[in-house]
């Protein structure tokens, strides 16, 4: 009998977070995945083991944008971006690319932003990529704002986000528009337009 109240008491516990606004369902059958909301109706998914965002879209008016299901989540409304590749992170240096592997850190829920971290293996060494995602809607003109941050890289050496990230997303660095990657330790601010 112990062991069933112990079991109710922990299906009648508060969640440390709103479902409404962060949910750790897989999303689109996608293990290790989460959703995020920025601003009111705009829903953010992410691959945990490939460091990005994979879906970007809008809640329909007045209604949710992440229908749930037995530990599986769905986006519901106006898709703005989807990646269904398996493409990831790539280290640049000395004209070549390296492959990373990938290893999530964790979600940390602030007051005004969440801020995800994961660490990126390469062969001589460890960098680690932060994002920000802003609780609050993203300032007109763009739809969607992230800032990324990326450590430890070496003089010379930049992080290219994912080939379809590179393409859908405006990066900007120091407050100009440049090349899809991110170099030195500044935040970068990727937008979807």
């Amino acid at each position: 009998m112990a062991g069933a109240a112990s079991a109710a008491s922990v299906a009648g516990a508060t969640l440390p977070f709103d479902r409404e606004v962060i949910n750790r369902y897989s999303l689109g059958g996608r293990p290790r995945s989460l959703s995020l909301r920025q601003g009111s109706d705009v829903w953010l998914g992410y691959d945990l083991e490939q460091a990005k965002a994979f879906k970007v879209w809008q809640a329909p008016a007045g209604k949710p944008g992440v229908l749930m299901a037995v530990f599986v989540a769905r986006a519901s409304g106006t898709m703005w971006f989807d990646d269904s590749s398996n493409d990831t992170w790539q280290l640049q240096r000395s004209g070549q690319t390296v492959s990373l592997a990938v290893r999530y850190l964790g979600c940390s829920q602030r007051e005004t932003y969440f801020e995800l971290a994961w660490e990126l293996k390469h062969d001589t060494g460890v960098l680690k990529l932060r994002e920000r995602i802003a609780r609050a809607g993203a300032p007109a003109p763009d739809r969607v704002v992230r800032e990324l941050r990326v450590e430890s890289l070496a003089a010379g050496e930049a992080l290219l986000p994912p080939p379809t990230m590179r393409q859908a997303w405006t990066l900007t660095a120091r407050g100009k528009t440049s090349a899809p990657a991110l170099v030195g330790a500044d935040w970068h601010r990727f937008t979807l337009p």
